[in-house]
Protein backbone atom coordinates (compact mmCIF):
# COMPACT_ATOMS: atom_id res chain seq x y z
CA UNK A 1 0.00 0.00 0.00
CA UNK A 2 1.36 3.68 -1.05
CA UNK A 3 1.32 6.14 2.14
CA UNK A 4 -0.46 9.53 0.86
CA UNK A 5 2.65 11.18 1.80
CA UNK A 6 4.68 8.62 -0.57
CA UNK A 7 2.62 9.15 -3.53
CA UNK A 8 3.09 13.25 -2.34
CA UNK A 9 6.78 12.63 -2.39
CA UNK A 10 6.65 11.17 -5.80
CA UNK A 11 5.14 13.60 -7.01
CA UNK A 12 7.98 16.28 -6.37
CA UNK A 13 10.34 14.27 -8.50
CA UNK A 14 7.38 14.86 -11.77
CA UNK A 15 8.02 17.61 -13.93
CA UNK A 16 4.82 19.11 -15.78
CA UNK A 17 5.86 17.17 -19.16
CA UNK A 18 5.40 13.75 -17.11
CA UNK A 19 2.07 14.44 -16.20
CA UNK A 20 -0.76 11.90 -17.73
CA UNK A 21 -3.88 13.31 -19.61
CA UNK A 22 -6.87 10.93 -18.55
CA UNK A 23 -8.13 9.16 -21.77
CA UNK A 24 -8.64 6.08 -23.52
CA UNK A 25 -6.65 2.63 -21.83
CA UNK A 26 -5.83 0.99 -24.85
CA UNK A 27 -7.10 -1.98 -23.29
CA UNK A 28 -10.40 -1.21 -21.75
CA UNK A 29 -11.95 0.45 -25.44
CA UNK A 30 -11.65 -0.11 -28.84
CA UNK A 31 -13.37 2.93 -29.96
CA UNK A 32 -13.10 5.33 -26.82
CA UNK A 33 -11.93 9.40 -27.41
CA UNK A 34 -10.83 10.91 -24.73
CA UNK A 35 -13.63 13.31 -23.03
CA UNK A 36 -10.76 16.10 -21.68
CA UNK A 37 -9.17 16.74 -18.34
CA UNK A 38 -11.82 16.53 -15.67
CA UNK A 39 -12.08 20.00 -13.50
CA UNK A 40 -14.73 21.41 -11.20
CA UNK A 41 -15.07 23.75 -14.75
CA UNK A 42 -17.24 20.88 -16.36
CA UNK A 43 -18.54 18.43 -13.14
CA UNK A 44 -20.92 19.52 -11.66
CA UNK A 45 -19.95 20.31 -7.71
CA UNK A 46 -22.33 17.58 -6.43
CA UNK A 47 -19.97 14.84 -7.82
CA UNK A 48 -16.29 13.94 -5.67
CA UNK A 49 -12.94 14.18 -7.03
CA UNK A 50 -9.87 13.11 -5.46
CA UNK A 51 -8.61 15.23 -2.83
CA UNK A 52 -4.93 13.71 -2.75
CA UNK A 53 -3.58 15.77 -5.41
CA UNK A 54 -2.10 14.17 -8.80
CA UNK A 55 -1.63 10.30 -8.26
CA UNK A 56 1.61 9.37 -9.74
CA UNK A 57 0.16 6.11 -11.53
CA UNK A 58 -2.99 4.39 -13.68
CA UNK A 59 -4.95 1.91 -12.82
CA UNK A 60 -3.87 0.84 -16.70
CA UNK A 61 -0.69 0.64 -15.35
CA UNK A 62 -1.20 -2.51 -13.43
CA UNK A 63 -2.45 -4.59 -16.49
CA UNK A 64 1.14 -6.54 -17.55
CA UNK A 65 -0.38 -8.17 -20.54
CA UNK A 66 2.41 -11.52 -21.38
CA UNK A 67 0.85 -12.15 -24.98
CA UNK A 68 -2.05 -13.32 -26.85
CA UNK A 69 -3.73 -16.47 -27.58
CA UNK A 70 -6.38 -17.26 -29.64
CA UNK A 71 -9.88 -18.16 -28.70
CA UNK A 72 -10.90 -21.17 -30.91
CA UNK A 73 -14.18 -20.44 -32.66
CA UNK A 74 -17.10 -22.41 -31.69
CA UNK A 75 -20.90 -23.06 -32.12
CA UNK A 76 -22.67 -20.99 -29.38
CA UNK A 77 -26.68 -22.22 -27.93
CA UNK A 78 -29.17 -19.45 -29.67
CA UNK A 79 -31.30 -19.66 -26.01
CA UNK A 80 -33.74 -16.82 -27.03
CA UNK A 81 -35.11 -14.51 -30.00
CA UNK A 82 -36.88 -11.73 -28.59
CA UNK A 83 -38.33 -8.07 -29.93
CA UNK A 84 -35.84 -6.43 -27.35
CA UNK A 85 -33.26 -7.37 -24.77
CA UNK A 86 -32.08 -5.43 -21.91
CA UNK A 87 -28.24 -5.41 -20.71
CA UNK A 88 -28.49 -4.39 -17.13
CA UNK A 89 -31.40 -4.46 -14.48
CA UNK A 90 -30.51 -1.79 -12.54
CA UNK A 91 -32.51 1.96 -12.66
CA UNK A 92 -33.30 2.91 -16.36
CA UNK A 93 -32.68 -0.76 -17.39
CA UNK A 94 -35.78 -1.79 -15.19
CA UNK A 95 -37.96 0.70 -16.21
CA UNK A 96 -37.13 0.46 -20.10
CA UNK A 97 -38.13 -3.34 -19.54
CA UNK A 98 -41.14 -2.59 -18.33
CA UNK A 99 -42.24 0.05 -20.70
CA UNK A 100 -40.94 -2.19 -23.22
CA UNK A 101 -42.89 -5.13 -22.76
CA UNK A 102 -45.81 -3.07 -21.93
CA UNK A 103 -45.96 -2.24 -25.78
CA UNK A 104 -46.19 -6.01 -26.29
CA UNK A 105 -42.64 -6.49 -27.50
CA UNK A 106 -40.71 -9.77 -26.67
CA UNK A 107 -38.17 -8.53 -23.97
CA UNK A 108 -35.39 -10.19 -21.99
CA UNK A 109 -33.20 -8.42 -19.15
CA UNK A 110 -29.87 -9.81 -18.58
CA UNK A 111 -28.39 -8.83 -15.23
CA UNK A 112 -25.06 -10.07 -13.67
CA UNK A 113 -26.42 -9.84 -10.15
CA UNK A 114 -28.89 -12.12 -8.76
CA UNK A 115 -31.28 -9.28 -8.10
CA UNK A 116 -32.80 -6.61 -9.93
CA UNK A 117 -31.78 -2.64 -8.99
CA UNK A 118 -28.53 -1.55 -8.83
CA UNK A 119 -27.93 0.97 -6.55
CA UNK A 120 -31.04 1.33 -5.64
CA UNK A 121 -30.90 -2.67 -5.18
CA UNK A 122 -27.73 -4.44 -4.29
CA UNK A 123 -26.13 -1.04 -4.33
CA UNK A 124 -28.59 0.10 -1.28
CA UNK A 125 -28.40 3.62 -2.78
CA UNK A 126 -24.95 4.49 -1.09
CA UNK A 127 -26.06 8.38 -0.50
CA UNK A 128 -28.30 10.82 -1.67
CA UNK A 129 -32.32 9.84 -2.75
CA UNK A 130 -34.41 9.77 -5.75
CA UNK A 131 -36.03 13.27 -6.54
CA UNK A 132 -32.80 15.66 -6.00
CA UNK A 133 -34.70 17.63 -8.87
CA UNK A 134 -37.45 18.03 -6.23
CA UNK A 135 -35.64 20.88 -4.81
CA UNK A 136 -36.22 22.71 -7.95
CA UNK A 137 -39.62 24.54 -7.59
CA UNK A 138 -41.01 23.56 -10.97
CA UNK A 139 -40.18 20.03 -11.14
CA UNK A 140 -42.84 17.55 -11.61
CA UNK A 141 -45.88 19.10 -9.48
CA UNK A 142 -47.78 16.68 -10.24
CA UNK A 143 -45.24 14.12 -9.45
CA UNK A 144 -42.93 12.34 -11.47
CA UNK A 145 -45.40 10.30 -14.12
CA UNK A 146 -45.54 7.44 -15.78
CA UNK A 147 -43.36 3.85 -15.35
CA UNK A 148 -41.24 5.58 -12.84
CA UNK A 149 -43.79 7.29 -10.80
CA UNK A 150 -45.68 3.78 -10.89
CA UNK A 151 -42.53 2.08 -9.74
CA UNK A 152 -41.64 4.46 -6.75
CA UNK A 153 -44.96 4.40 -5.48
CA UNK A 154 -45.30 0.86 -5.11
CA UNK A 155 -41.59 1.08 -3.55
CA UNK A 156 -42.54 2.93 -0.73
CA UNK A 157 -45.94 1.71 -0.47
CA UNK A 158 -47.95 4.84 -0.98
CA UNK A 159 -46.52 6.39 1.90
CA UNK A 160 -45.87 9.95 1.85
CA UNK A 161 -42.06 9.89 1.99
CA UNK A 162 -39.71 9.44 -1.22
CA UNK A 163 -37.91 6.50 -2.08
CA UNK A 164 -34.05 6.34 -0.35
CA UNK A 165 -35.54 7.91 2.93
CA UNK A 166 -35.01 4.53 3.98
CA UNK A 167 -31.76 2.65 2.82
CA UNK A 168 -31.63 -1.19 3.74
CA UNK A 169 -35.72 -0.83 3.68
CA UNK A 170 -35.94 -0.01 -0.17
CA UNK A 171 -32.86 -1.44 -1.25
CA UNK A 172 -34.44 -4.59 -0.51
CA UNK A 173 -38.17 -3.43 -1.81
CA UNK A 174 -36.74 -2.32 -4.97
CA UNK A 175 -35.70 -5.45 -6.25
CA UNK A 176 -39.01 -7.12 -5.36
CA UNK A 177 -41.48 -4.81 -6.85
CA UNK A 178 -39.03 -4.57 -10.21
CA UNK A 179 -39.33 -8.15 -9.99
CA UNK A 180 -43.20 -8.16 -9.94
CA UNK A 181 -43.79 -5.13 -12.35
CA UNK A 182 -41.40 -6.78 -15.17
CA UNK A 183 -43.69 -10.47 -14.32
CA UNK A 184 -46.61 -8.31 -14.94
CA UNK A 185 -45.31 -6.83 -18.10
CA UNK A 186 -44.71 -10.35 -19.39
CA UNK A 187 -40.77 -9.29 -19.52
CA UNK A 188 -38.25 -12.55 -18.89
CA UNK A 189 -35.58 -12.21 -16.57
CA UNK A 190 -31.84 -14.27 -16.79
CA UNK A 191 -30.03 -13.36 -13.67
CA UNK A 192 -26.38 -14.39 -12.92
CA UNK A 193 -25.31 -13.61 -15.97
CA UNK A 194 -22.85 -10.81 -18.13
CA UNK A 195 -23.38 -10.19 -21.14
CA UNK A 196 -19.33 -10.23 -22.98
CA UNK A 197 -19.92 -9.64 -26.48
CA UNK A 198 -22.38 -8.69 -29.17
CA UNK A 199 -23.68 -9.97 -32.20
CA UNK A 200 -23.39 -7.92 -35.34
CA UNK A 201 -24.12 -7.83 -38.79
CA UNK A 202 -21.99 -4.88 -40.46
CA UNK A 203 -23.13 -1.85 -38.60
CA UNK A 204 -25.98 -3.43 -37.27
CA UNK A 205 -26.12 -5.10 -33.90
CA UNK A 206 -28.54 -8.22 -33.91
CA UNK A 207 -28.40 -9.75 -30.39
CA UNK A 208 -25.59 -10.27 -27.21
CA UNK A 209 -23.47 -13.10 -26.43
CA UNK A 210 -23.62 -13.66 -22.62
CA UNK A 211 -22.06 -16.26 -20.04
CA UNK A 212 -23.01 -18.18 -16.82
CA UNK A 213 -22.82 -21.11 -15.11
CA UNK A 214 -24.02 -22.91 -18.35
CA UNK A 215 -21.39 -21.40 -20.33
CA UNK A 216 -21.29 -19.17 -23.23
CA UNK A 217 -24.89 -18.63 -24.79
CA UNK A 218 -26.30 -16.22 -27.24
CA UNK A 219 -29.94 -14.37 -28.24
CA UNK A 220 -31.10 -12.48 -30.50
CA UNK A 221 -32.47 -9.41 -30.67
CA UNK A 222 -34.09 -6.87 -33.19
CA UNK A 223 -33.25 -3.96 -30.60
CA UNK A 224 -30.34 -4.01 -28.05
CA UNK A 225 -30.53 -1.56 -24.88
CA UNK A 226 -27.23 -0.81 -23.20
CA UNK A 227 -28.33 0.12 -19.48
CA UNK A 228 -24.43 -1.50 -18.15
CA UNK A 229 -23.70 1.94 -16.79
CA UNK A 230 -20.32 2.36 -18.84
CA UNK A 231 -21.66 1.94 -22.36
CA UNK A 232 -19.83 -1.89 -22.22
CA UNK A 233 -22.57 -2.70 -24.98
CA UNK A 234 -21.99 -0.07 -27.21
CA UNK A 235 -18.13 -0.31 -26.89
CA UNK A 236 -17.88 -3.53 -28.01
CA UNK A 237 -20.50 -3.11 -30.69
CA UNK A 238 -17.54 -0.86 -32.38
CA UNK A 239 -19.97 2.52 -31.46
CA UNK A 240 -17.58 5.65 -30.16
CA UNK A 241 -17.70 6.06 -26.75
CA UNK A 242 -16.29 8.66 -24.33
CA UNK A 243 -13.78 7.68 -21.63
CA UNK A 244 -13.76 9.81 -19.01
CA UNK A 245 -11.10 7.61 -16.59
CA UNK A 246 -10.28 9.96 -13.95
CA UNK A 247 -12.20 10.55 -10.52
CA UNK A 248 -15.17 7.99 -11.29
CA UNK A 249 -16.62 8.62 -7.29
CA UNK A 250 -16.94 5.03 -6.85
CA UNK A 251 -18.34 3.73 -3.39
CA UNK A 252 -19.90 1.00 -0.80
CA UNK A 253 -22.44 1.44 1.82
CA UNK A 254 -22.14 0.11 4.68
CA UNK A 255 -23.79 -0.36 7.76
CA UNK A 256 -22.77 -0.50 11.29
CA UNK A 257 -24.76 -1.51 14.60
CA UNK A 258 -24.09 -1.50 18.15
CA UNK A 259 -23.91 2.54 17.94
CA UNK A 260 -25.13 4.91 20.78
CA UNK A 261 -26.93 7.10 18.42
CA UNK A 262 -27.23 10.06 20.64
CA UNK A 263 -23.25 10.54 21.28
CA UNK A 264 -23.18 8.94 17.37
CA UNK A 265 -25.01 11.72 16.38
CA UNK A 266 -23.19 14.21 18.53
CA UNK A 267 -19.60 13.26 18.44
CA UNK A 268 -19.69 12.52 14.48
CA UNK A 269 -22.59 14.03 12.81
CA UNK A 270 -22.78 17.05 14.41
CA UNK A 271 -19.76 17.21 15.80
CA UNK A 272 -18.25 21.02 16.86
CA UNK A 273 -15.73 22.40 15.17
CA UNK A 274 -12.08 21.47 14.93
CA UNK A 275 -9.11 23.28 16.31
CA UNK A 276 -7.08 25.16 14.10
CA UNK A 277 -4.36 22.59 14.31
CA UNK A 278 -6.64 19.75 13.76
CA UNK A 279 -7.90 21.82 10.56
CA UNK A 280 -4.58 21.68 9.51
CA UNK A 281 -3.84 18.03 9.93
CA UNK A 282 -7.05 17.07 8.25
CA UNK A 283 -5.74 19.34 5.40
CA UNK A 284 -2.83 17.34 4.87
CA UNK A 285 -3.39 14.15 5.50
CA UNK A 286 -7.39 13.43 5.04
CA UNK A 287 -9.43 15.63 3.93
CA UNK A 288 -12.64 13.37 4.26
CA UNK A 289 -11.57 12.43 8.02
CA UNK A 290 -13.26 15.62 9.74
CA UNK A 291 -15.41 13.65 11.18
CA UNK A 292 -14.06 11.74 12.94
CA UNK A 293 -11.29 14.01 14.48
CA UNK A 294 -9.67 14.39 16.62
CA UNK A 295 -9.55 10.16 16.74
CA UNK A 296 -8.46 9.47 13.93
CA UNK A 297 -4.99 11.57 14.05
CA UNK A 298 -4.26 9.51 17.21
CA UNK A 299 -4.59 6.48 15.29
CA UNK A 300 -2.74 7.71 12.35
CA UNK A 301 0.23 8.68 14.92
CA UNK A 302 -0.28 5.46 16.19
CA UNK A 303 0.78 3.85 13.22
CA UNK A 304 -2.52 1.61 14.14
CA UNK A 305 -4.73 2.74 11.31
CA UNK A 306 -4.89 5.48 8.39
CA UNK A 307 -8.37 6.97 7.75
CA UNK A 308 -7.29 8.10 3.94
CA UNK A 309 -5.21 5.41 2.27
CA UNK A 310 -3.98 5.04 -1.40
CA UNK A 311 -4.18 2.13 -3.40
CA UNK A 312 -1.10 0.91 -5.37
CA UNK A 313 -0.28 4.77 -5.97
CA UNK A 314 -3.57 4.80 -8.55
CA UNK A 315 -6.57 5.50 -6.22
CA UNK A 316 -7.66 6.78 -2.97
CA UNK A 317 -9.90 5.19 -0.36
CA UNK A 318 -11.92 7.38 1.90
CA UNK A 319 -14.81 6.72 4.46
CA UNK A 320 -17.82 9.25 4.77
CA UNK A 321 -20.27 9.06 7.51
CA UNK A 322 -24.12 9.54 6.42
CA UNK A 323 -27.11 10.55 7.96
CA UNK A 324 -29.78 8.24 9.36
CA UNK A 325 -31.76 7.29 6.69
CA UNK A 326 -34.86 5.31 8.40
CA UNK A 327 -34.14 2.89 11.13
CA UNK A 328 -31.68 5.48 13.58
CA UNK A 329 -29.79 2.34 15.12
CA UNK A 330 -27.90 1.93 12.10
CA UNK A 331 -24.92 4.17 11.19
CA UNK A 332 -24.39 4.84 7.41
CA UNK A 333 -21.37 5.15 6.17
CA UNK A 334 -19.80 4.75 2.61
CA UNK A 335 -16.74 4.32 1.26
CA UNK A 336 -15.06 7.01 -1.54
CA UNK A 337 -13.20 6.24 -4.24
CA UNK A 338 -11.41 8.21 -6.63
CA UNK A 339 -8.40 8.52 -8.75
CA UNK A 340 -6.45 7.30 -11.98
CA UNK A 341 -8.82 4.97 -13.41
CA UNK A 342 -12.13 3.95 -14.91
CA UNK A 343 -15.03 1.96 -13.33
CA UNK A 344 -14.74 -0.80 -16.62
CA UNK A 345 -11.07 -1.57 -15.66
CA UNK A 346 -11.80 -5.19 -14.06
CA UNK A 347 -8.14 -5.39 -12.50
CA UNK A 348 -7.92 -1.98 -11.29
CA UNK A 349 -11.56 -2.64 -9.28
CA UNK A 350 -10.25 -5.87 -8.16
CA UNK A 351 -7.27 -4.14 -6.67
CA UNK A 352 -9.08 -1.76 -4.87
CA UNK A 353 -12.00 -4.01 -3.93
CA UNK A 354 -9.51 -6.17 -2.05
CA UNK A 355 -8.02 -3.18 0.28
CA UNK A 356 -11.14 -2.04 0.05
CA UNK A 357 -12.84 -4.98 2.06
CA UNK A 358 -9.98 -4.96 4.64
CA UNK A 359 -10.50 -0.50 4.93
CA UNK A 360 -13.76 -0.95 6.20
CA UNK A 361 -13.12 -3.73 8.41
CA UNK A 362 -10.55 -2.09 9.95
CA UNK A 363 -12.25 1.09 9.74
CA UNK A 364 -15.10 -0.51 12.27
CA UNK A 365 -11.87 -1.76 14.78
CA UNK A 366 -10.68 1.61 14.89
CA UNK A 367 -14.31 3.23 16.21
CA UNK A 368 -14.51 0.45 18.39
CA UNK A 369 -11.19 1.77 20.20
CA UNK A 370 -11.47 5.46 19.44
CA UNK A 371 -14.98 7.02 19.18
CA UNK A 372 -16.76 7.69 21.43
CA UNK A 373 -20.30 5.99 21.44
CA UNK A 374 -18.52 3.43 18.93
CA UNK A 375 -17.04 0.79 21.76
CA UNK A 376 -19.53 -1.91 20.73
CA UNK A 377 -20.17 -0.89 17.03
CA UNK A 378 -20.30 -3.93 14.04
CA UNK A 379 -20.99 -4.34 10.32
CA UNK A 380 -24.02 -5.49 9.99
CA UNK A 381 -24.52 -5.23 6.36
CA UNK A 382 -22.10 -4.37 3.12
CA UNK A 383 -22.87 -4.00 -0.24
CA UNK A 384 -21.87 -6.23 -2.86
CA UNK A 385 -22.03 -3.31 -5.30
CA UNK A 386 -19.49 -1.02 -6.32
CA UNK A 387 -21.63 2.63 -7.52
CA UNK A 388 -20.14 5.01 -9.80
CA UNK A 389 -20.82 8.59 -11.34
CA UNK A 390 -18.68 8.76 -14.02
CA UNK A 391 -16.86 6.21 -16.32
CA UNK A 392 -17.33 5.50 -20.35
CA UNK A 393 -20.46 6.73 -22.06
CA UNK A 394 -21.62 6.64 -25.96
CA UNK A 395 -20.42 9.52 -28.12
CA UNK A 396 -24.00 9.79 -28.92
CA UNK A 397 -25.81 11.65 -31.75
CA UNK A 398 -26.40 14.76 -29.46
CA UNK A 399 -24.61 15.00 -26.30
CA UNK A 400 -26.22 17.62 -23.68
CA UNK A 401 -23.51 19.55 -22.19
CA UNK A 402 -23.71 22.11 -18.70
CA UNK A 403 -24.35 25.25 -21.21
CA UNK A 404 -27.62 23.32 -22.55
CA UNK A 405 -28.75 23.25 -18.88
CA UNK A 406 -28.15 26.59 -18.01
CA UNK A 407 -29.34 27.72 -21.12
CA UNK A 408 -32.73 25.72 -20.94
CA UNK A 409 -32.42 24.02 -24.44
CA UNK A 410 -35.20 23.37 -26.63
CA UNK A 411 -35.29 20.98 -29.03
CA UNK A 412 -38.02 19.35 -31.49
CA UNK A 413 -36.95 15.61 -30.21
CA UNK A 414 -37.32 16.05 -26.64
CA UNK A 415 -38.41 12.98 -24.61
CA UNK A 416 -38.40 14.01 -21.16
CA UNK A 417 -37.16 16.77 -19.31
CA UNK A 418 -34.14 17.59 -17.17
CA UNK A 419 -34.92 19.97 -14.12
CA UNK A 420 -31.49 20.64 -12.42
CA UNK A 421 -31.05 20.69 -8.24
CA UNK A 422 -29.23 23.82 -8.65
CA UNK A 423 -29.97 25.93 -11.62
CA UNK A 424 -33.40 27.06 -11.55
CA UNK A 425 -34.05 27.88 -15.23
CA UNK A 426 -37.43 28.03 -16.05
CA UNK A 427 -38.67 24.98 -17.96
CA UNK A 428 -36.09 23.20 -17.45
CA UNK A 429 -34.03 21.13 -20.35
CA UNK A 430 -35.47 19.18 -23.23
CA UNK A 431 -33.75 15.44 -23.42
CA UNK A 432 -33.49 14.64 -26.66
CA UNK A 433 -34.04 11.60 -28.34
CA UNK A 434 -30.65 11.19 -30.12
CA UNK A 435 -28.95 11.22 -27.06
CA UNK A 436 -29.85 7.96 -26.56
CA UNK A 437 -29.03 6.83 -30.13
CA UNK A 438 -25.54 6.02 -30.78
CA UNK A 439 -23.02 6.80 -33.27
CA UNK A 440 -22.20 4.09 -36.13
CA UNK A 441 -24.62 1.64 -34.95
CA UNK A 442 -28.00 0.47 -35.72
CA UNK A 443 -29.96 -1.91 -33.62
CA UNK A 444 -28.92 -0.15 -30.31
CA UNK A 445 -29.78 2.39 -27.85
CA UNK A 446 -28.24 3.38 -24.64
CA UNK A 447 -29.73 4.36 -21.08
CA UNK A 448 -29.13 5.69 -17.77
CA UNK A 449 -25.10 6.56 -17.50
CA UNK A 450 -24.34 4.70 -20.63
CA UNK A 451 -25.71 7.64 -22.33
CA UNK A 452 -24.74 10.23 -19.82
CA UNK A 453 -21.72 12.41 -20.02
CA UNK A 454 -20.81 12.97 -16.98
CA UNK A 455 -21.07 16.88 -16.55
CA UNK A 456 -24.75 18.15 -15.94
CA UNK A 457 -26.00 15.84 -13.03
CA UNK A 458 -28.31 13.80 -15.67
CA UNK A 459 -27.46 10.64 -13.74
CA UNK A 460 -29.64 11.52 -10.83
CA UNK A 461 -31.87 8.89 -10.18
CA UNK A 462 -35.04 10.64 -11.71
CA UNK A 463 -33.35 11.70 -15.13
CA UNK A 464 -32.46 7.61 -15.46
CA UNK A 465 -35.73 6.40 -14.74
CA UNK A 466 -37.71 8.93 -17.26
CA UNK A 467 -34.63 7.79 -19.87
CA UNK A 468 -35.45 3.95 -19.41
CA UNK A 469 -39.22 4.40 -20.17
CA UNK A 470 -37.94 6.50 -23.32
CA UNK A 471 -35.80 3.94 -24.15
CA UNK A 472 -37.75 1.11 -23.67
CA UNK A 473 -40.72 2.59 -25.60
CA UNK A 474 -38.42 3.39 -28.93
CA UNK A 475 -36.89 -0.01 -28.48
CA UNK A 476 -40.59 -1.84 -29.04
CA UNK A 477 -41.39 0.81 -31.39
CA UNK A 478 -38.48 0.06 -33.55
CA UNK A 479 -39.12 -4.07 -33.33
CA UNK A 480 -42.56 -3.49 -34.04
CA UNK A 481 -41.77 -1.30 -37.36
CA UNK A 482 -38.51 -3.56 -38.37
CA UNK A 483 -36.35 0.13 -38.11
CA UNK A 484 -33.55 0.62 -36.08
CA UNK A 485 -33.98 2.83 -33.50
CA UNK A 486 -32.68 5.81 -35.16
CA UNK A 487 -35.39 5.85 -37.60
CA UNK A 488 -38.20 6.17 -35.36
CA UNK A 489 -40.94 8.68 -36.06
CA UNK A 490 -40.22 11.31 -33.35
CA UNK A 491 -43.66 11.96 -32.84
CA UNK A 492 -45.13 8.76 -32.41
CA UNK A 493 -42.56 8.31 -29.45
CA UNK A 494 -44.03 11.56 -27.93
CA UNK A 495 -47.36 10.78 -28.23
CA UNK A 496 -46.52 6.71 -26.73
CA UNK A 497 -44.78 8.46 -23.87
CA UNK A 498 -47.33 11.06 -22.95
CA UNK A 499 -50.32 8.32 -23.66
CA UNK A 500 -48.40 6.52 -20.88
CA UNK A 501 -48.39 9.05 -18.71
CA UNK A 502 -44.53 10.26 -19.05
CA UNK A 503 -43.61 13.74 -18.14
CA UNK A 504 -42.12 14.77 -21.63
CA UNK A 505 -42.26 18.46 -21.31
CA UNK A 506 -44.43 20.95 -19.59
CA UNK A 507 -47.75 21.48 -21.56
CA UNK A 508 -46.97 25.06 -23.06
CA UNK A 509 -43.56 23.09 -24.85
CA UNK A 510 -45.86 20.53 -26.18
CA UNK A 511 -48.62 22.61 -27.52
CA UNK A 512 -45.45 24.71 -28.91
CA UNK A 513 -44.31 21.41 -30.65
CA UNK A 514 -48.30 20.49 -31.74
CA UNK A 515 -47.92 17.35 -29.90
CA UNK A 516 -50.78 18.02 -27.89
Amino acid sequence: MCSVAACRAALLTMNRDDRVVPGRLGHAGRNSRNGGDITMANVSNTDEKSEFGTLPRRGADLWDIKGYVERPARDVPVIDDVDVVVAGGGITGIIAAIASGRLGARTLVVEPFGCLGGNMGPGMFAGGSLHLALKNPEAFPDGLGGIPGQFNERVVAHERRLVGSNYLRDSKTVPYVATRMLEEAGVRMLLYTAVVDVIRDGRTLQGIFVENKSGALAIRARCVIDCTGTADIADRAGAPVIELDQDPSMGVYFGLQGIDVERWDREVLNRPPLSDEDEQWVAAHAPSGAKFMPWARQAWEAGEFRIAQVVDGFATLEISAKDPKGDPSIANCRTRVNGRFHPGDGIALSRIAQQQWCFIYEFVSFLNKYVPGAEHACLTVVSPYFQARGGKSIESEYTLTVDDVVGGARFDDVVYTYYDDKRFIEGGCDVPLRMLIPKGVDGLLASGRSAMKRGPQFRQRYSAQQMGQVAGTVAALAARQGVSPRDVDVRAVQRTLIEAGAHVAPESRLKELGIV
